[in-house]
Parts: structure tokens; sequence; C-alpha cells
């Protein structure tokens, strides 16, 4: 089989998956299911916290540490779903798989931890190592019991806690690289 014959395979593939999960979303996740209504609750309550609560003096810097958060917890799940180590098999929608609440409820939390921490001097590692522990054993447990959320090859809970937190920590390097690189232009 050439190159071209097994895109084609992998096109035809794609396209069958395709329906599959929209037949799939439809019978399970539909505006008629509870999951539904769920999912919109989910992800409009911690965007109206987030909009009470932000640092309006600081709003880019704290946005930029959440959609670091955000993109960095999105590209390691949309892994970690491609190799079935876990799967939210009920998506706010069939056309974008992959927007569940955890694209949202991590960044705020992890949003609203950054700003406490960074405006009260606390250990961010401490508190955002206590932010992951309530949503692994809290959070991610409850949605596991209510079939939210599925985890399959040795994946667990422990699991989940380090990878936030990892997450966590990177998207702060991050933004202290950027805060550094700009206190950098202003001494020059």
């Amino acid at each position: 089989m050439d190159a071209n014959q097994l895109y084609g395979q992998i096109y035809h593939l794609k396209e069958k998956l395709g329906k599959l999960q929209s037949e799939y979303w439809n019978m399970t996740s539909g505006i008629d299911t509870w999951y539904f209504w769920f999912n919109v609750l989910f992800f409009l309550i911690p965007l109206i916290i987030l909009y009470i609560l932000i640092d309006r003096k600081r709003i880019f810097e704290v946005s930029f540490y959440g959609y670091s958060v955000h993109m960095i917890a999105s590209k390691l799940n949309s892994a970690l779903e491609a190799g079935n180590y876990l799967v939210h098999p009920h998506d706010l929608t069939a056309k974008v798989p992959g927007i569940t609440i955890t694209a949202v409820v991590l960044p705020v939390a992890y949003m609203l931890i950054y700003q406490y921490c960074t405006n009260r001097d606390k250990n961010f590692y401490f508190y955002a190592f206590l932010i992951s522990l309530a949503i692994a054993y809290l959070i991610d447990a409850f949605f596991i019991a209510i079939d939210y959320l599925r985890l399959d090859k040795g994946m667990n809970l422990t699991y989940l806690l380090f990878i936030n937190f990892a997450v966590a920590c990177f998207a702060y390097w991050l933004t202290n690289f950027f805060k550094w690189m700009k206190r950098q232009k202003k001494e020059k």
C-alpha cells in the first residue's frame, strides 16, 4: 500500500469516526439530556465567578496565565484522550469535540489561585498543589462517579493530580518568563 492509499483509508476512517461521534453525542449528550445542561452550567458558572473576582488592574497578566493553563491542559488532554488514557464521554458539542468543562474549570481555578498568591505574596506552589488535590480527588472523582470522566490504561486520580499540578507550574513559569522579558525591556 502506498502513502496515498494509506491517507485515503485514514481520511475515510476519520469521516466514519466523525459520524459515529456525532451520533453518540446526540444519543448521550444532546440538548435533551441532563449532561448537556450540566455542561452548560459548569461552563458558565466558572466564567461568571471569574468575571466577578478577576483583578481588573492585572487582567492581562492573570488572563495570560489562565490562557497558558488552558492551552497546555487542552493539548495534554487531547494526547491522553487520543491514547484512551482518559475520556470525556459528554462534550459540550459534537461539532467541536474536546470542549468539556475541564477547559473552563481548570483555568479559572488556577487563575484565581495565581491571582490570590501573587496579590498576597503567598506560596504559589503550595496553593496550586492544594487546588490540584481538590480538583483530582473531589471534582474528578465526582465526574467519574457520574460517568462524566472515564480513566483507563492505568490512569488514576493521583496521576491527574500531578498532571494538573505540572500544568499549573509550567504556566506559572511561562508567565514569569514573559514578565521577566517585559522588565528587561524597561531596564534598557
